[in-house]
């Protein structure tokens, strides 16, 4: 079974939010008059999506004072967004070799490195991310996957676990928990992990399928057949749950169980 790994770099608005209340407004009540604009400026753009248009005013920021953490981190969070991968980790390498206190800085230099699959490295920014700040479920959750594409598991498992203590709603990493346990062949653990997902999102075709699979595998075989059916109501056209709700019905039919 292949780990589904869903790495996603856009669309962390609470982070965002969290980097425009905390970092960028009281920046902008102590910076000198020709920040001010073209700061308030780059955070208009960004807001709209506009992140080209962003960046050049990010950058004409940092041309006035190369040394503003806010215009520097607003740079690599729009190189990001543009895809421009290679260019946002050096801005944020910079930045983090200027200022290691800076979570933020870290926490996107470790996104970065897992979408280029620089898993080791992925390790290193986010457990320095969480040293300086241990309480965003968003970057336990990646360094779960990051711990995951190495096969250290257990590592793994703990920072879904510390992902879903702090936000409960976290369906991600219930599923990816699910994977995990599936892989080390603890059933019943899978099955678990995936009904914590099922409660927060009933349709969601993957948990249903895996739940059928982990049933099926510890011969609980009425059981699989139901998370099967309940599979082909998400999605009638899922070989995979066809066949197997296949198999399984020939099991009860055997009364192997």
């Amino acid at each position: 079974m292949t780990l589904k790994l869903e790495i996603e770099l856009h669309g962390f608005a609470w982070k965002n939010m969290l980097f425009a209340l905390v970092l960028i407004l009281p920046a902008l009540a102590c910076q000198s008059s020709p920040e001010r604009p073209a700061l308030k400026e780059a955070q208009l753009f960004r807001s709209s999506g506009q992140y080209q248009k962003a960046l050049e005013s990010y950058q004409l920021v940092l041309t006035i004072n190369p040394d503003n953490q806010e215009a520097k981190l607003g740079t690599g969070f729009c190189q990001i967004e543009l895809e421009r991968f290679a260019e946002a980790q050096e801005t944020l390498k910079e930045l983090t070799a200027k200022h290691p206190d800076n979570e933020q800085a870290y926490y996107r230099l470790g996104q970065i490195h897992l979408h280029l699959k620089q898993y080791t490295q992925a390790v290193e920014a986010l457990r320095r991310a969480l040293s300086l700040d241990d309480h965003f479920a968003d970057t336990h959750y990646y360094l779960g996957l990051a711990y995951g594409e190495l096969r250290q598991y257990g590592p793994a498992l703990a920072e879904f676990s510390a992902t879903v203590k702090l936000d409960p709603g976290y369906i991600e990493a219930y599923y990816n928990m699910g994977n995990l346990y599936t892989r080390e062949k603890k059933y019943d653990k899978a099955i678990e992990a995936y009904g914590r997902l099922l409660k927060k999102k009933p349709d969601h075709l993957m948990a249903l399928y895996l739940s059928g699979d982990s049933y099926y595998a510890l011969g609980r075989y009425p059981e699989a057949e139901k998370m099967f059916e309940k599979a082909l109501e998400v999605n009638f056209g899922f070989t995979a749950a066809q066949m197997a709700l296949k198999k399984c019905q020939e099991k009860i039919a055997e009364g192997s169980f």
